[in-house]
């Protein structure tokens, strides 16, 4: 079996654009659009890095020694963390890969159902963009959720049908792709939604409805008044605002006055398991990680995706005995610092 290291080495030897650097945090990549970096000044992508790293741990450790509880329910799935693959496509233009999307997709999949995570699954212009990642969603709908891409209300009600065929435990919308350059480049029908439409999508799913893009507490407002399951917390990112605050900096704000209404997931810059442990401290139910799952994809398929999901899992639980939180419940805001 590959070690991390190796599958590493082996993902940067498979990329021709992401330089896979020692540290991800967008610093070579800035204003690769299309491409791995960030928007502009890239500023928004470092940020998100950066900013996590302005919120430490309590250590709390004269306790019982009690085994903790990592488990996570995601809409009647029990996970074995709140960590989830983020939905990252087109990896050949984003990463220059020369492992082909199918293989990647299925790496991504199979790899979070045997480390028993959940992964969900992007959207794309063109048909087979949407069409690969269904096929898979077909196979695996107890472990993947689609993501559609805020077409117009029409090409959203016709894909939604088509996952709907799933049976799915949730549909989820990066109603921020309204902003990405390629998709307006290509000409594709994107747009922003309202209120009204994200009702009229939340209704035709009938299933959990997940709002993702969500980095105000007007948006957040939105999200609850129409009848969305959860919200992710997120800036695409960094790459569809420049200079734009760090999901961390915002979560606790939004989180505070979502108040139980729905889920609140989050995402941008996770790179440990400690940083898990951080978005539950300010509020989060859980964390989408991107990246680094695209990479262990890249460089090692399945295999590499799972090894790396159990070892978030196992750091997850670390920050959880070291902190004296035998719950997901006890991850607190007492538990951590914020120093921004």
């Amino acid at each position: 079996m590959a070690t991390l290291d190796e599958i590493k080495i082996s993902a940067k030897n498979n990329m021709s654009i992401c330089k896979m650097c020692k540290t991800c945090n967008g610093e070579t990549c800035r204003g690769w659009t299309p491409g791995p970096g960030g928007k502009g000044s890239g500023s928004s992508f470092v940020r998100n890095v950066a900013m996590l790293k302005q919120v430490t741990l309590n250590m709390k450790v004269l306790r019982e020694d009690t085994e903790v509880d990592s488990c996570f329910d995601f809409f009647g799935t029990e996970l074995s963390a709140p960590i989830m693959a983020a939905p990252i496509a087109n990896v050949k233009i984003n990463y220059g890969s020369s492992v082909d999307e199918m293989s990647y997709l299925n790496a991504l999949g199979y790899g979070c159902k045997q480390a028993g995570l959940f992964a969900f699954l992007g959207d794309g212009a063109n048909r087979e963009a949407f069409e690969m990642p269904l096929n898979l969603h077909k196979e695996l709908s107890e472990h993947t959720v689609m993501t559609i891409k805020p077409w117009l209300l029409e090409q959203v009600f016709e894909k939604i049908s088509e996952v709907k065929t799933c049976s799915p435990k949730a549909i989820a919308m990066d109603v921020d792709a309204a902003g990405l350059i390629l998709l307006k480049q290509m000409g594709v029908p994107v747009a922003y939604k309202t209120v009204e439409d994200l009702k009229k999508i939340k209704e035709f799913a009938n299933v959990p409805f997940i709002v993702k893009g969500v980095m105000t507490i007007d948006d957040a407002k939105v999200a609850i008044d129409a009848g969305a399951a959860a919200i992710v917390v997120s800036n695409h990112g960094g790459r569809v605002l420049d200079d734009c605050e760090s999901t961390i900096e915002v979560l606790e704000e939004i989180s505070s006055f979502v108040n139980k209404r729905l889920k609140v997931y989050v995402d941008g810059g996770f790179r440990s398991g400690a940083d898990v442990f951080k978005a539950l401290a300010l509020g989060a139910d859980a964390v989408l990680i991107g990246r680094p799952f695209s990479h262990m994809a890249i460089g090692g398929l399945q295999e590499g995706v799972a090894l790396y999901a159990n070892k978030m899992i196992n750091d997850f639980k670390e920050c959880m005995r070291m902190t004296g939180c035998i719950t997901l419940a006890d991850i607190r805001r007492n538990c951590v610092n914020i120093h921004f």
